[in-house]
């Protein structure tokens, strides 16, 4: 098994499936813990629950896919991203459709990225930036794997070039529009080989980082 060893004590990023969430039980609830502390503490999202400790929204469903990135030392959350189909509900459909100038993307071959955070003690430092690239490759990887030519997203405008600087062909969806004081963009994020040879030779990294989950065993 190939490891990135350019991150101290980060382990590949591993795929949670709904149906194995409660093999992650614990890094999961740090996730949503992270979340709260990130969006709510520090960028003043509003809670459904105002006296909640997680943050925890409709589309946390039954349908959502994680990718998790944890520490070798102790199994404790570094990172994560949720991944949405766009057959169903999700967020720029139901939320922030009128950020795309046309009609919002659709399809099997096309997934939505939300919740990309990191563990909040690392904000300060640059392993929030090595997170980020793994997450940012396991994403191309999981696309590759599953039929998905493209995802999309909603985020900060000035967020761009920083996906721009990782390898990913990103093309608006519409302009940067004002919500709560800050300027959010759809984008759609077009997904081919070609993306993963660019991404992994600008990010020298070699290998994949994409862990599976591990088959369940049939009892006896």
């Amino acid at each position: 098994m190939c490891r990135w060893r350019g991150i101290d004590g980060v382990v590949k990023v591993e795929l949670v499936l709904p149906e194995q969430r409660l093999n992650f039980a614990a890094p999961l609830m740090q996730m949503h813990q992270d979340r709260k502390r990130v969006f709510v503490d520090t960028l003043g999202w509003k809670l459904a629950s105002a006296c909640s400790w997680l943050e925890v929204d409709d589309f946390d469903d039954h349908r959502a896919v994680y990718l998790l990135v944890r520490s070798l030392e102790n199994g404790d959350h570094e990172g994560s991203v949720r991944l949405l189909p766009t057959v169903g509900p999700h967020m720029l459909s139901d939320l922030f459709g009128e950020l795309c100038a046309g009609p919002v993307p659709r399809g099997d071959d096309c997934w939505e990225i939300s919740r990309l955070v990191s563990r909040p003690t690392a904000i300060a430092g640059t392993s929030v930036v090595r997170v980020h690239r793994l997450l940012s490759l396991a994403l191309v990887e999981f696309a590759l794997l599953n039929a998905i030519t493209r995802y999309t997203l909603v985020t900060e405008a000035q967020r761009v070039p920083a996906l721009l600087s990782v390898g990913w062909p990103v093309t608006p969806l519409g302009l940067p529009t004002p919500w709560m004081g800050q300027q959010l963009q759809a984008l759609q994020i077009n997904v081919s080989p070609a993306t993963l040879s660019t991404m992994r030779a600008r990010l020298k990294i070699g290998c994949a980082v994409l862990q599976a989950p591990e088959p369940e065993r049939q009892a006896a």
